[in-house]
């Protein structure tokens, strides 16, 4: 049986509580009180969910679980907290219900396939485009991002789906695509429609000039680290995070090589994490302080053989049956939720 362990820092000694097959204890872990729920993933449905269910919106932690009747919910991985305005973009690659909502490029992918097996990776992904059946030139295209707000002036091509909201809601170049065909080019907010997407190019003339109506559009992901393996484009669940903990049962830290950029990633926080055990437990933890290595520590103690760190400081935060066992400082845009096996998505 493969079983979810959400852990939280606590004061208590052991305790343990049985409630329809989850349940929560207290145990020490190198001088750290740590609570913990498990529930065995073959009774549970595992989601993604994110701030008001589109990408880069924010949401209460409590909120989102209460909203998707979830059993629990700890914070998923990071994202602009500081931009202003409403809208605080994702940075890692994002799949709920089996839908692509946002392409990353920043750390590392926990996912799982539609039986709740997981897995941790690094998944770097290239979009590429094809026109009227060729992704070959003066045929080829290509998008940055999925379903990410435009940075000041920066040059982009963004492809925004259904997940995004009815319309772009954003001024310039954008190339309607319904049924796979271009239906609509405009300079301003264009709807987006529900069996296609938009295509928002800013700066990027050459390949502005190369959409016209009438012609066939298609796009594909592939990895660009030449990784042959197949698992990760099966995935129906995907929450990013990083840098990685553990990979094969060894320490393996490196927020640079992951493109992490912000000390704070690295620094003595609050920290959540997720992890992998070699005998099918996933284990999930939030604790009140600590590095990546103290992190890594505790992972291994706990039996993971593989571990990723989730978003931090403020962030962190984990909920169960109703309650905060750790409540975050902030409004969250993205979490991991154990759902009850059928319970129907919003």
């Amino acid at each position: 049986m493969q079983w979810v362990l959400a852990v939280v820092a606590a004061a208590a000694l052991l305790q343990v509580h049985h409630d329809g097959g989850v349940r929560a204890a207290t145990t020490t872990v190198d001088g750290r009180a740590v609570r913990y729920v498990i529930v065995p993933l073959d009774r549970v449905r595992v989601r993604v969910a994110l701030g008001d269910d589109r990408p880069g919106r924010t949401e209460l932690l409590a909120r989102m679980a209460s909203r998707h009747h979830a059993i629990a919910a700890i914070n998923g991985g990071f994202f602009e907290a500081y931009t202003a305005g409403p809208i605080k973009n994702l940075i890692h690659t994002t799949v709920v219900d089996g839908t692509l909502v946002f392409k990353g490029d920043v750390g590392d992918e926990l996912y799982f396939d539609r039986d709740n097996n997981a897995a941790i990776d690094r998944v770097p992904l290239r979009i590429e485009g094809a026109l009227d059946g060729s992704y070959e030139y003066p045929n080829n295209w290509y998008a940055y991002w999925i379903n990410r707000m435009p940075e000041g002036s920066a040059d982009t091509v963004t492809i925004f789906t259904p997940d995004w909201g009815a319309r772009t809601g954003l001024a310039g170049f954008q190339v309607q695509v319904s049924g796979g065909v271009v239906t609509a080019i405009a300079a301003s907010s264009l709807p987006i429609p529900r069996d296609g997407y938009v295509v928002y190019v800013k700066g990027e003339e050459t390949i502005a000039r190369r959409f016209a109506i009438g012609r066939r559009v298609e796009y594909r992901l592939v990895r660009t680290d030449g990784d042959p393996s197949a698992s990760f484009f099966q995935s129906w669940e995907v929450i990013g995070g990083g840098p990685r903990l553990l990979t094969d049962g060894r320490v393996t830290i490196d927020p640079h090589g992951e493109r992490f950029k912000d000390p704070k990633v690295w620094g003595n926080d609050a920290r959540s994490m997720v992890g992998i055990s070699r005998d099918g437990r996933f284990l999930i933890l939030a604790v009140s302080d600590g590095t990546l290595e103290d992190s890594a520590a505790i992972m291994l103690r706990l039996g993971a053989y593989e571990a990723m760190n989730l978003d931090s400081n403020a962030s962190s935060g984990l909920w169960f049956r109703g309650r905060y066992l750790r409540e975050p400082g902030r409004l969250l845009n993205n979490a991991l939720l154990i759902l009850p096996p059928n319970e129907p998505a919003p």
